[in-house]
């Protein structure tokens, strides 16, 4: 539902949409910068106005459940030390730079040694919740998206997943409004109803029960 895919599948494709988690810092109470948020590079050189309509988010877990309360810090090579606050939910309220990535900046935990940490990127659509939404904002999101993933990917552009639509957690049903006013109902998964654009032609609009707590990408069926 979050555009997640598994670790085998980020390398082939040379992106990470969200998935299955990287060991880092196994032994260790630092690892690399580019480890922890593996191919956060490759989106980073894409220009800021193509991927205005897409962020990235990195959750970390710590022994398999969400690192909430860890401490972490980035240090640049010059010493240079930026406190990287972790949310509740194990995702990091800060991202390294561009520039500190290509420095060769690390990640310092503070944990024990031994604690095994993985972490994992999540690609997610600038759109603000609301109850209703035009589709055609919500193709234009999908679209440039895509473009992002594949320019990121880079020559392995043929084999990075493709997101097809999306996801509405927090909000229980919906409908598809027709441009002839026709009402369909949204398929759910699970209790979150979702829109497969492929699968609504003519849709001009989207109506939720209620606000999601969020919005995330759904990838092709597979």
């Amino acid at each position: 539902m979050s555009g997640r895919i598994a670790r085998r599948a980020l390398v082939a494709a040379a992106l990470a949409l969200v998935a299955g988690s990287a060991a880092l810092a196994q032994g260790n109470k630092t690892a690399p910068a580019d480890k922890v948020f593996a191919y956060l590079e490759n989106f980073l050189k894409v220009p800021a106005q193509e991927r205005a309509r897409t962020r990235v988010a990195y959750a970390l877990t710590r022994d398999g459940k969400p690192a909430a309360g860890l401490k972490a810090t980035l240090i640049e090579t010059s010493g240079v030390r930026t406190p990287m606050p972790i949310g509740a939910d194990g995702r990091f309220e800060r991202l390294p730079t561009l520039a500190q990535l290509q420095g060769g900046a690390k990640i310092e935990f503070e944990a024990s040694a031994d604690g095994k940490f993985g972490s994992t990127l999540i690609i997610e659509p600038v759109l603000k919740p609301a109850a209703e939404y035009e589709v055609a904002e919500l193709k234009a999101v999908l679209d440039s998206t895509n473009g992002v993933i594949g320019k990121a990917a880079g020559p392995m552009a043929m084999l990075a997943p493709k997101m097809t639509g999306f996801g509405f957690p927090g909000a229980t049903g919906g409908v598809v409004v027709g441009a002839d006013g026709k009402l369909q109902a949204l398929p759910l998964s699970g209790k979150t109803p979702i829109l497969r654009l492929a699968d609504f032609k003519g849709a001009a609009r989207v109506r939720l029960s209620a606000t999601p707590s969020r919005v995330g990408f759904i990838q092709s069926k597979k």
